[in-house]
């Protein structure tokens, strides 16, 4: 072979592997920014295989000229609130080799472009009264067992849902069922949503799961809105929307001067949020030590994180909690006077009547790991 002949040879050689890595890298995930449209409605609807109803977003892409339906948090970094309608600038990847029993896309929050909220609810003049419902708080359970007609975060309220005529149906079916697929509890400063009335058809038929009431605590310390939504077909037929007061105490629903003080045998309740499930609190009832009141609070394991998750869950969700309510102070140890002996401060907060521990304990043989919350009166 001459060197000429060789030559040739060797370039087609590199032109095919050049050409060949062109291809492979074509071959991958594809990118683009698109602008998307997010309803202020949502539809839950039944999954193949479960029994347990999902909430879709609806959702258009520029091409889209019909709402598509999205898995509630499908879209990296954004979180949806019932009620309001967006633009969203995002990045949607597609994927070159997706799961089997996924998507072939996602989705990544670059910016929110609009966040509008509709004044009135969908109220058709023709919906028939007695397809109309109310909502009602009927109960409230102060976690310190006091006497107040204002709920404080970390007491325990009590829902009913009720006909047009005021009244309540414990057994059996209202009337008003009849207009909906589905009937859901929300709040515009929430993130989840609580579903009370759940149709879903599959080849046995139609099953319905209904709940007349239902309890859920709150960690909001201002009023808020609780909605609850009939829908039919995917819209919003009725809605129904009150206003929860809350007013907070000392320091959640504690009260130091009035509060109880469970000398022996003190409880540990799970305190949890309906419209919020990103934690669950695990609060004690007040105790003394050193004649000085005090409580502790815990972030819940979940069982599907692992320890070192779980561990991580904890000082995230105690932090949350503490910039929700406190100041972040610079007290020390020597501030406290219901501190345990092997507690480590990470940091401190207060406010005018209450000062706070975030505390760390390392594991031994005979304790795991943990974060947890310290608070007491000043």
């Amino acid at each position: 072979m001459t060197i000429k002949n060789l030559s040739f040879v060797l370039l087609t050689v590199l032109s095919f592997i050049w050409g060949g890595c062109d291809n492979e890298d074509t071959s991958g995930d594809s990118y683009a920014d698109i602008i998307m449209q997010v309803s202020e409605t949502t539809v839950w609807e039944s999954v193949w295989g479960s029994n347990v109803p999902m909430e879709y977003m609806l959702v258009k892409e520029p091409s889209d000229t019909e709402w598509q339906r999205l898995v509630m948090g499908s879209i990296e970094g954004f979180e949806y609130v019932q009620g309001h309608a967006y633009e969203l600038k995002v990045r949607k990847t597609t994927l070159a080799n997706p799961p089997q029993d996924g998507m072939n896309c996602t989705y990544r929050l670059i910016e929110i472009l609009s966040d509008t909220q509709p004044d009135t609810p969908v109220t058709p003049e023709e919906w028939p009264e007695e397809a109309k419902f109310k909502l009602k708080m009927v109960q409230l359970t102060p976690f310190m067992y006091l006497d107040t007609p204002l709920a404080a975060p970390f007491d325990l309220l009590t829902f009913r849902i009720l006909d047009h005529r005021d009244e309540y149906t414990p057994f059996g079916n209202p009337e008003f069922l009849q207009y909906y697929d589905s009937i859901v509890m929300s709040s515009p400063v929430m993130p989840d949503t609580y579903p009370i009335l759940q149709r879903k058809k599959g080849d046995s038929g139609t099953s319905e799961s209904y709940t007349s009431q239902w309890s859920s605590y709150f960690f909001e310390k201002s009023d808020f809105l609780i909605s609850l939504k009939g829908y039919k077909d995917g819209e919003v037929k009725y809605e129904y929307t009150i206003e929860q007061i809350m007013r907070e105490r000392d320091f959640l629903g504690i009260d130091w001067e009035r509060g109880s003080i469970a000398v022996a045998n003190p409880q540990t309740h799970t305190i949890y949020c309906v419209l919020d499930t990103r934690y669950e609190f695990l609060l004690t009832n007040t105790q003394q030590r050193n004649n000085t009141p005090f409580v502790e609070i815990r972030v819940a394991a979940a069982s599907h994180f692992t320890d070192a998750e779980n561990l991580q869950r904890q000082e995230d969700g105690l932090r949350w909690l503490l910039t929700k309510y406190l100041e972040k102070t610079s007290e020390t140890t020597a501030s406290f006077k219901t501190l345990p002996e092997d507690a480590s401060i990470v940091e401190t907060y207060g406010n005018d009547t209450t000062r706070v521990a975030l505390l760390h304990i390392e594991g031994d043989d005979f304790h795991e790991e943990c974060y947890y919350l310290i608070a007491e009166p000043k």
